[in-house]
């Protein structure tokens, strides 16, 4: 029955808008590392939920409206380096959103009967929900589903734009293929855990959907490699960026949810304090896989689990599958669930790039405002461990916790000099919704005043301005001027 479902999926919709909206600063050349990724990383969400449904033989079309249009490295290299000068690329032109605007429109005059497209990626959120407009007037009669991370925590904004027949919230796969099975056969979309969906007027939000207990159940993304188009992606920000993190065909989360609440981030909120695992054998099969598949890269892979050596068990189990394969290792963790013995098991591995989140070196705004139970010490001890192992330890740092000042973010950056720690970048604070600290910032501003510091015009960022950074400048320079510092020899 499914094959009378004409089902199309549209990725890249955030790469359009940043191809159209052209917000600040992401098209200054400073930038090109950054945006190469945001213009041709694809919707992982919907990979893995169009994996599921490709498993479950439910028929599809991708249309990858960058990827698909956009396959040359040579249209996204800059012609400048000057840092502060907008982006001369070719990619940057006029012609190539327009390029890119009408290979979508072309794609929806085959009439699809359900379109999914995914919100996920809060800088562009509100360019995405009006595309839906854009959609819909394209095509009329079918029915239009969202999803992601934006989604799940704003269905009733979406539903209520009149745009969208329905949201699916939280994990898709097992709920979009029960909407699918529900509209081929014409029933009620009543009691499909997991979706929000409007009938005239009127919006329902049936009960939540569990997430998948077991993850080896599920097919990994890769398995629609075609359909997204990964190969010309992992081809062009393999050239562009050799050895960089999280490039399509090098890249694969082992895990979903983290066991923390730190107060700035979505997964508390989405994953509830729980953590699932893909088992050991899963994990070498999507390695082999992505060996056998992308090739010419620069032989990196990135893990991009937010605690990839918190199971200590697993951890060996994968580290002794890891032989015959072509890769050195980036990875990202927690500074408390790592050790000596793991240290060096990484380093004896391969593995070269250990990214901790430090958030910052403020005892009492670590513990009090991010939740982030553990000490200074811990994130400073793992970093001259995992330097001292020859692997780079990858700190982050947030600029403009509430309580910090200026005072306490400069001590921060002396003791990184202090002991020889140049890895290190610090972000200015942004919240959205979802996230324990949007609550307390939007408890406390003004409508207008939170306009003043949304991070563009189409963003549902905001920069968590305080009296001690009580404007957009004062928070993003010194983020920039600590940078700089960590930076200097």
């Amino acid at each position: 029955m499914g094959d009378r479902l004409k089902t199309l999926f549209i990725s890249d919709t955030a790469a359009l808008g940043l191809l159209e909206e052209r917000p600040e600063p992401a098209w200054r050349v400073r930038m090109q590392v950054l945006r190469n990724k945001e213009l041709l990383a694809p919707d992982y969400g919907a990979m893995h939920v169009a994996a599921y449904l490709k498993s479950r033989g439910w028929p599809f079309q991708v249309a990858n409206i960058v990827a698909d249009v956009h396959g040359s490295a040579e249209l996204f290299a800059e012609v400048s380096d000057r840092p502060d000068e907008l982006s001369g690329a070719r990619i940057a032109s006029p012609e190539a959103a327009a390029a890119s605007r009408s290979y979508m429109l072309e794609m929806l005059t085959s009439e699809p009967d359900v379109i999914f497209v995914s919100l996920s990626t809060y800088g562009l959120a509100l360019y995405c929900r009006r595309l839906l407009g854009e959609v819909r007037a394209s095509c009329p009669a079918a029915k239009i589903v969202a999803g992601g991370i934006y989604s799940t925590f704003h269905t009733d904004e979406i539903l209520s734009d009149g745009h969208a027949d329905a949201v699916v919230r939280g994990e898709g796969e097992l709920t979009a293929e029960e909407l699918l099975g529900r509209l081929a056969s014409g029933r009620s979309l009543e009691g499909v855990r997991g979706l929000s969906y409007r009938e005239g007027e009127r919006v329902f939000h049936n009960p939540d959907r569990a997430p998948v207990a077991d993850l080896d159940t599920l097919p990994h993304p890769y398995t629609v490699t075609d359909e997204f188009n990964v190969r010309t992606r992992f081809e062009v920000l393999s050239e562009l960026i050799p050895g960089g993190d999280w490039i399509p065909g090098a890249g694969f989360l082992t895990s979903r949810g983290c066991p923390e609440a730190c107060t700035f981030c979505l997964d508390p909120a989405i994953n509830h304090g729980r953590t699932r695992f893909h088992s050991p054998a899963y994990v070498r099969d999507v390695l082999g896989f992505c060996a056998e598949n992308f090739t010419g890269g620069a032989g990196s892979f990135f893990f991009g689990d937010a605690t990839f050596t918190m199971n200590k068990k697993r951890l060996a189990k994968i580290l002794e599958l890891l032989g015959g394969l072509p890769y050195t290792y980036h990875i990202q963790t927690r500074a408390d669930y790592l050790d000596r013995a793991t240290i060096d098991a990484l380093a004896s591995k391969g593995f070269t790039d250990v990214a901790l989140g430090a958030e910052t070196f403020n005892e009492e705004i670590l513990r009090r405002v991010v939740h982030k139970r553990l000490d200074v010490s811990d994130v400073l001890d793992a970093a001259l461990a995992i330097k001292g192992a020859g692997m780079k330890p990858m700190l982050t740092f947030i600029v403009g916790l509430p309580g910090e000042t200026r005072a306490s973010i400069l001590n921060t950056v002396e003791v990184l000099r202090e002991n020889g720690i140049h890895t290190a970048t610090f972000f200015p604070l942004v919240v959205f919704k979802g996230t324990q600290l949007f609550e307390e910032f939007a408890s406390g501003v003004s409508r207008e005043d939170m306009e003043r510091v949304r991070l563009n015009p189409m963003s549902e960022e905001f920069l968590f301005v305080s009296p001690e950074f009580p404007d957009r400048d004062a928070l993003t320079g010194l983020a920039d001027e600590v940078n700089a510092l960590v930076a200097a020899p």
